[in-house]
């Protein structure tokens, strides 16, 4: 707060407001129009462009299934979990947009929609690469929104949305578009055209990833071998802040976490080694909570795993001190 005269010149929060909007299939690689929603912070006066948060939804979903009153394949209500975290980072002073994924392409849900998925996003490299594009008209229409400061942008995902959030900072993405197109053995399956990222798109400063998968699908090569390509090797070039699950099946390539049953670690062995290789900080960095279980907090009030109540409420303020400290 600034005071003149005594008095705090920093404008006061009034409201959040939020919106439906669609981002446009013109700027879209595969053409596609996305559906999303913005919440947005109101406050009593100007205070210039602010910090943004670019949220991406997991495999259930951004939005419920339709109730047949809907016109289009989905609710417009979205998940309790994203309304949450929609409405409190607003309140923090963040514009955020949440992208679906899933309603632009006809469908709900990864479990209980099957039927409607389509052809050329039914299989899991699919969906991973689809997503990047998805993410990529995302961050750009984000960073060009009025009252947003492109240079403080966060990215926070859930489930398959970490994933997709872990992708959007790993520091070699064009090489690994590249690399899959002329070396993947999963090439003939993939039903689309695979196009670079735009050249300019704008970069986060840090990324929250809530219990994502690691493997990321074949789309990532997991060699940890020292000799092997470091470019093939996944790096965050920002801060990453991935919160896992002891319980949770997905948490094995994440870390080298003991409590972790059968734990890889690939990717954490794999960030080390580059940050060793470049002489930098390692930005990986990842906190595992005992006793909790995959989606642990998707719901508090129901809780299906002991410890979820603690871990949520733990991984919580993790994400958000963490966006506080690098976009405020």
């Amino acid at each position: 707060m600034v005071e003149i005269d005594g008095e705090a010149a920093a404008p006061s929060f009034v409201a959040v407001e939020s919106q439906d909007i669609v981002l446009p299939a013109d700027d879209h690689a595969q053409g596609l129009a996305i559906p999303a929603k913005v919440f947005r912070p109101k406050f009593a006066g100007d205070i210039g462009p602010g910090p943004a948060v670019l949220v991406m939804h997991g495999s259930g979903g951004l939005h419920k299934m339709p109730n047949g009153n809907d016109a289009g394949p989905c609710s417009r209500e979205l998940e309790d979990q994203y309304e949450r975290w929609g409405q409190e980072l607003a309140e923090r002073g963040y514009t955020v947009l949440m992208p679906s994924s899933y309603t632009a392409r006809g469908f709900c849900d990864m479990h209980s929609d099957t039927k409607r998925i389509p052809e050329g996003f039914d299989e899991r490299p699919e969906a991973i690469l689809s997503r990047l594009y998805d993410m990529d008209v995302a961050a750009k229409y984000l960073c060009d929104m009025d009252g947003v400061d492109c240079e403080r942008m966060g990215v926070l995902g859930f489930s398959h949305g970490a994933t997709m959030a872990m992708l959007a900072l790993h520091w070699q993405m064009d090489h690994a578009i590249e690399y899959y197109r002329e070396n993947s053995p999963d090439r003939g399956d993939i039903d689309f055209d695979m196009p670079d990222l735009s050249e300019d798109r704008p970069k986060f400063k840090v990324g929250v990833a809530y219990y994502p998968g690691c493997g990321t699908d074949g789309f990532l090569l997991r060699e940890t071998d020292e000799r092997a390509d470091i470019r093939n090797k996944y790096f965050p070039s920002a801060d990453l802040y991935v919160l896992h699950a002891s319980r949770d099946e997905l948490a094995k390539i994440c870390t080298v976490d003991p409590e972790v049953k059968g734990a890889t670690g690939e990717r954490e062995i794999q960030s080390a080694q580059v940050a060793a290789e470049l002489g930098v900080d390692d930005h990986y960095n990842i906190e595992v909570y005992n006793r909790a279980g995959h989606g642990f907090d998707s719901d508090e009030k129901e809780a299906n795993e002991p410890g979820n109540f603690d871990a949520a409420a733990h991984a919580r303020t993790v994400a958000l001190n963490q966006l506080y400290s690098h976009l405020n």
